[in-house]
């Protein structure tokens, strides 16, 4: 027995086939569809995407859904073009350090920003999907016209509505951190990070999971020990929120500091106090700061990069369900 996914979709395809739904005209809305089917948005919307995929299909922004091929056949993936903002290589790029589909018979290309933008044509060559590494917001219309041209999209490490996406879980990965620190530390933690801006749009989700873990697990929270700044001063910044954390009689037994960049610096100027990481006061981090691994009683919550292949190839194999695909990996919790 069909599913009610499959039904609607050999449905529209029957009509496209027959001429009922011709070349260039829209189809059935999504209201009409769930209507004729009894059936939910969800699986309308899913039989589309199908649809979509296959290239029958292409969504116009504001007006529906039109037919643009009658006879469209799928190729199958040979290229994976993996496009980033900054100049990239299979050597440079920790996120991605052993990226190979060899055995799917499917190519690895890179491209910088400064490529992709004058390669589009190149991007939307039938038989290639796209892995775009840590897009910004302002990539959005660039995605959409990707998606347009029925070219399969995986964002890593992003999560933009519509869009496939690997990303790292923010709430079970500092839920266990926070749990760590207070077994360790005892309940008097701080609490240090960026403020969420367009060009960290993961940000507000990460210091979310920190305080719902800091309210669960009972954490005595500070106002003069949680903070949340832009850095925009960053000496200044820094010396201020030093100061703050290391420059009176009491101190956190506990730090998290969420950005990477951060932690150096506040760990220098707590030492300028006498004061060290691991000895005077346990240290969590999300991601690995090298230069801290020696010493003990140090936590960092390692991202998982090299999980990232395995899912990209479940993301490759999943293409032809229309699913979509929604991945969030927990990070690795190491303590040196």
């Amino acid at each position: 027995m069909l599913t009610k996914t499959s039904l609607v979709e050999q449905y529209l395809q029957d009509e496209i086939g027959k001429g009922n739904l011709a070349l260039n005209s829209k189809i059935p809305s999504r209201s009409q569809l769930c209507k004729k089917f009894n059936c939910s948005r969800t699986i309308v919307e899913r039989a589309v995407l199908l649809l979509t995929r296959k290239g029958y299909l292409s969504g116009r922004q504001g007006s529906g859904t039109y037919v643009i091929n009658k006879t469209p056949e799928r190729q199958k993936i040979t290229t994976l073009n993996i496009l980033c903002e900054f100049e990239i290589d299979r050597h440079s790029v920790s996120v991605m350090p052993s990226l190979n589909f060899e055995d799917m018979n499917i190519s690895v290309n890179f491209f910088s920003v400064k490529k992709f933008q004058t390669n589009f044509e190149k991007l939307c060559t039938p038989g290639t999907a796209v892995i775009y590494l840590r897009p910004g917001i302002e990539r959005i219309p660039f995605l959409e016209k990707l998606r347009k041209r029925n070219i399969p999209v995986l964002l890593l490490n992003r999560d933009y509505e519509g869009f496939d996406y690997i990303i790292t879980d923010p709430h079970s990965s500092i839920r266990e951190g926070v749990s760590w620190l207070l077994i360790e530390s005892g309940r008097d933690i701080g609490f240090i990070s960026r403020r969420p801006s367009l060009a960290r749009p993961y940000q507000a989700e990460r210091i979310l999971a920190f305080y719902e873990a800091a309210i669960e697990f009972g954490a005595h929270l500070n106002s003069e020990w949680c903070i949340s700044k832009k850095f925009r001063n960053y000496t200044e910044d820094i010396a201020e929120v030093g100061q703050k954390l290391f420059g009176s009689e009491k101190h956190p037994s506990g730090l998290f500091v969420l950005d990477i960049d951060l932690v150096l610096p506040l760990v220098t100027y707590g030492q300028s106090y006498g004061l060290s990481p691991g000895k005077d006061y346990k240290l969590l981090t999300f991601d690995r700061v090298s230069e801290l691994e020696q010493r003990g009683n140090i936590a960092m919550l390692k991202q998982p990069e090299l999980l990232y292949e395995k899912e990209i190839r479940h993301w490759l194999n999943s293409l032809h369900t229309g699913v979509p695909f929604k991945s969030a990996l927990k990070t690795e919790l190491q303590v040196f």
